[in-house]
């Protein structure tokens, strides 16, 4: 399996724009569709004592990227990068494979970290991200106002 083939799952960002309540589902399936199976490949290609290599050669990978851009676009992309790491890969890799995929998330998150020492970040689940979505208008959450209409809508049912 080829770097070539794995770095789009970090690179193609235009997932980030459906990372929202109502449409990250389908976008966290279709991404786990494209590249789960490539992932879980390498994974079982690398073994478990290789996980740290590919962790680390992916990491190569995406800083070369990095460098091709323009000085002023750099940390754009690796913000967006970043975010499709915690956002998509990791959960996937978490549903991947139990173990070696777990293990390959957390190799990544390591190398990352050791990296970009000030940049770190944490591994989700895809559910524990998904259940994070609030209902907001203008920024207030109003998930107390639903429940409380719904409830109110039972109790006129009831009666």
């Amino acid at each position: 399996m080829s770097l070539e083939q794995l770095a789009p799952a970090v690179r193609e960002t235009d997932y980030l724009k459906r990372f929202d309540r109502h449409q990250y589902d389908k976008a966290f399936r279709e991404y786990g569709e494209r590249f789960g199976p490539l992932y879980a490949e390498a994974i079982r290609a690398a073994g478990e004592a290789g996980l740290a290599d590919l962790a680390a050669s992916l990491m190569d990978e995406l800083e070369a990227g990095w460098r091709r851009q323009r000085i002023w676009n750099r940390t754009s992309v690796q913000i967006n990068e970043k975010q499709m790491m915690v956002a998509y890969l990791s959960p996937m890799l978490v549903e991947l494979e139990a173990p070696l995929g777990v293990a390959f998330a957390k190799a990544l998150r390591d190398t990352w970290s050791a990296r970009r020492p000030k940049d770190g970040y944490r591994i989700a689940s895809y559910e524990k991200l998904a259940s994070g979505f609030r209902n907001t208008i203008l920024g207030i959450d109003v998930s107390g106002f639903i429940n409380r209409r719904e409830q109110e809508s039972q109790e006129e049912e009831e009666f």
